[in-house]
């Protein structure tokens, strides 16, 4: 009987203990996106999560809650103080974080809300870098709840700092001044000098020297052949001019000179060759005539 009286006292104390941290911070104060127990930027956002259960035993968190449900009130604020300097600073523009991660409701078969159960919120801050802790908070958190006929109604709770073990402390590290790199200079590429390429010489040809016609020399003498006869008169002297190169045409034909009318031989001053040729024909033509007549 004795230890069933120790059994009921035992469960008496942890409801009370559980009861009496309803709605405080539940988890350390953390720096999104930097690993727990790194220092943050001097821009960024803190995340705080509390158990939204309720200290009064007469309002339940309600089992049909969503996070529309849930909203802060509008003078909700955060104080942190520099531990280095005593500085304080009021951090506002607080948001519940909607990441299911962070914010979610579990309940029991009896639909009461467990210990587990979280309202997470982010809070936006701009501070010198230092050593931080947050040491007030203000405002409430608004959530759907229900009385004793299980009727939804709306309630709210002003979390608290106060908790054991809780880690409020967070560390704030000057921003890293990106060392400006030293340029790299770009080597000179030697320009690749195109050889000069030696002018082939096209080689002259020789010219292929048209042959100089032998001149057609007028004989200096007067020619003694007969006017139907070749002139046999030779030129008095070869050509002086020696062809500048072999000639590589054979001439096709030995050039004839023409008899010049002027120079027949004369029987007399007034010689007429055309007279006397016509006069030989005439005389030539009267004895064949007569000739054929005796023959008749």
């Amino acid at each position: 009987m004795k230890n069933k009286g120790i059994k009921i006292g035992v469960v008496f104390l942890l409801l009370f203990a559980l009861l009496s941290v309803a709605g405080c911070q539940q988890e350390d104060v953390v720096i999104v996106g930097v690993e727990p127990g790194q220092p943050g930027p001097t821009k960024g956002q803190l995340r705080i999560s509390f158990a939204p259960v309720s200290s009064s035993a007469s309002i339940k968190l309600s089992p049909n809650i969503t996070i529309n449900d849930l909203s802060l009130s509008a003078d909700m604020s955060f104080t942190v103080t520099n531990t280095d300097t005593n500085a304080t600073t009021v951090l506002t523009g607080v948001v519940i974080d909607a990441d299911p991660a962070f914010t979610h409701a579990e309940f029991d078969a009896n639909g009461s809300a467990l210990s587990t159960t979280r309202i997470s919120l982010l809070i936006p801050y701009t501070l010198e870098p230092g050593n931080y802790k947050v040491t007030a908070v203000t405002g409430s958190i608004n959530f759907l709840s229900h009385d004793k006929a299980g009727n939804d109604i709306a309630a709210s709770h002003s979390p608290s700092l106060a908790n054991e073990g809780i880690k409020n402390t967070f560390t704030i590290a000057a921003p890293e001044l990106t060392p400006t790199p030293e340029p790299t200079a770009t080597p000179t590429v030697e320009p690749t000098a195109t050889p000069t390429a030696e002018p082939t010489a096209t080689p002259t040809a020789e010219p292929t020297a048209t042959p100089t016609a032998e001149p057609t020399a007028t004989p200096t003498a007067e020619p003694t052949a007969t006017p139907t006869a070749e002139p046999t008169a030779t030129p008095t002297a070869e050509p002086t001019a020696t062809p500048t190169a072999a000639p590589t045409a054979v001439p096709t034909a030995v050039p004839t000179a023409t008899p010049s009318p002027t120079n027949h031989p004369k029987t007399g001053d007034n010689f007429a060759p055309a007279l006397w040729l016509t006069l030989c024909a005439g005389s030539l033509a009267a004895l064949a005539l007569l000739l054929k007549k005796r023959h008749i």
